[in-house]
């Protein structure tokens, strides 16, 4: 119990910091309606401060837990796929940054906000607003996963007791703070988890040289070392995918983007593209290649999902493997305390104001912690019988989420004459086509399902757009 010392501690600097700028938030101006100082939070972001919470949110539970368990079971072939992701802040804050901070001045709350205003749809707004909260509730419960499984393989609790931990942990400082509060611990946890990693990486090289490491992880399949994975099972068709799922797809997730609201200015975003280049390139590189290592040192694991608690307790004392446990346990977390803020705001702010738009600001904000409560429970129940690898339920979500937003935000920025049926029917094809697809695995010709289903989407959004001028046109025509 020992190693938990150093966690406790840890996430009591967490929530004692998350109090701390909850009250400068109180006393500040930046916004006169008080739900969106607690929802937004104002035009804060500096670029290094910009980069860090972008990466941490994007970094979870699949990326510490889930990708070093994938990069342990098919080796080097997964590094390779994983660092595909490294461009995510040039895409992110490079193409969508500069469009979205011309409109700041509108200073909207939720990207639905923004889609509504952009659009002016209902239709698309309740899709958008249905697949947001389920998708987050997927994702959160890998989380939730990833975090016990942290706890009871480092601590030696029970996972029932590491999630119970975990999510009371994650509750108590979501729901004190706020976007700026969130924030904040987001880039006190990605500093936290780039020490732990470095860390981590160089004591397993202490272990023996990178060629006898490798060499040994390979003993009992050649193919680990293959950029291509056991079996090939990563070849072009899947690398090719997995660059639209997890680099250009990216533009496409509600978690990431809504922090473009909080930019401060055009400097910021440049420094943020630098900085979180940087920074996603080590927080992707190091645990991915900590997996394909840790298979020299502990070649028989069941679950591939414990190599990363197995190598923090394996490696390090009680005490210290507790100091390190903090880095992957703030991975997760970074990511638990964006999704479960948004996917309540948007209930609340999205959903309930529109029914009842007398809500007061002290109403909205009691109803987005209610709405916190209630995600987290049904979030917790699907904890509870965790699956062995956790990083397929997490691109799955990924996935449906971009199936559902990506081609309404690039064409919302970009194409001022697309209109709101247009969009809406590129939500809903490219929802509808990816889960078709996702539920019929095996994967056709290896081709992950966001590929066709965005493609789709795309193909409907341009032939209602191209229909209904023409019809536009007749109807015009025939009036003369």
């Amino acid at each position: 119990m020992i190693n938990l010392v150093p966690v406790l501690i840890y996430l009591l600097l967490s929530l004692m910091i998350t109090r701390w700028w909850s009250q400068r938030q109180d006393a500040s101006t930046l916004h006169q309606d008080k739900a969106k100082r607690f929802f937004i939070g104002g035009s804060f972001l500096n670029g290094p401060l910009l980069a860090l919470t972008l990466v941490a949110t994007y970094t979870s539970a699949s990326s510490f837990i889930g990708g070093p368990g994938a990069a342990y079971k098919m080796g080097l072939g997964w590094v390779w796929l994983a660092l595909i992701q490294v461009p995510v802040a040039i895409l992110t804050l490079g193409v969508l940054g500069p469009k979205l901070l011309k409109i700041k001045q509108q200073q909207h709350t939720t990207l639905i906000e923004w889609l509504d205003s952009r659009y002016q749809h209902i239709w698309l707004s309740r899709l958008a607003i249905v697949s947001l909260v389920i998708g987050f509730i997927a994702i959160i419960a890998v989380q939730f996963i990833g975090g016990a499984r942290l706890f009871s393989g480092v601590s030696g609790l029970s996972y029932e007791l590491g999630l119970g931990l975990f999510v009371i942990t994650v509750l108590a400082y979501t729901l004190t703070g706020g976007f700026r509060a969130v924030v904040m611990t987001d880039a006190l946890q990605g500093v936290v988890m780039l020490a732990g990693l470095i860390l981590l990486f160089g004591t397993i090289l202490s272990q023996g040289t990178l060629s006898d490491l490798m060499a040994k992880a390979s003993v009992s399949s050649p193919e680990i070392l293959s950029p291509h994975g056991v079996n090939n099972y990563l070849g072009w068709p899947m690398m090719l995918s997995f660059w639209i799922l997890i680099c250009f797809g990216t533009m496409g997730l509600p978690h990431t983007l809504v922090r473009l609201f909080a930019v401060k200015d055009r400097h910021s975003l440049k420094r943020g593209m630098v900085w979180g280049t940087v920074i996603c390139f080590l927080m992707t590189l190091l645990p991915h290649l900590c997996g394909v290592l840790g298979r020299a040192l502990y070649p028989e694991l069941t679950i591939p999902d414990d190599i990363m608690p197995k190598l923090i307790s394996g490696l390090f004392s009680p005490f210290w493997a507790g100091v390190l446990l903090a880095a992957p346990i703030a991975a997760v977390m970074s990511s638990v305390d964006s999704m479960l803020l948004q996917s309540a705001v948007s209930l609340v702010r999205d959903g309930a104001v529109k029914l009842y738009p007398s809500l007061n600001a002290s109403q909205q904000i009691r109803l987005t912690r209610v709405a916190m409560l209630l995600i987290t429970v049904v979030a917790t129940y699907w904890a509870m019988k965790p699956p062995e690898m956790i990083v397929w339920i997490n691109l799955a979500a990924f996935g449906a989420l971009q199936a559902v937003f990506l081609w309404p935000i690039i064409a919302g920025v970009f194409w001022p004459n697309i209109k709101g049926h247009s969009a809406f029917l590129a939500m809903f094809s490219g929802l509808i086509s990816y889960l078709g697809l996702q539920l019929n695995a095996p994967l056709m010709w290896h081709v992950h399902p966001i590929v066709p289903a965005l493609a789709l989407s795309l193909l409907v959004m341009l032939l209602s757009h191209v229909i209904v001028i023409q019809m536009n046109s007749k109807v015009l025509n025939s009036l003369e």
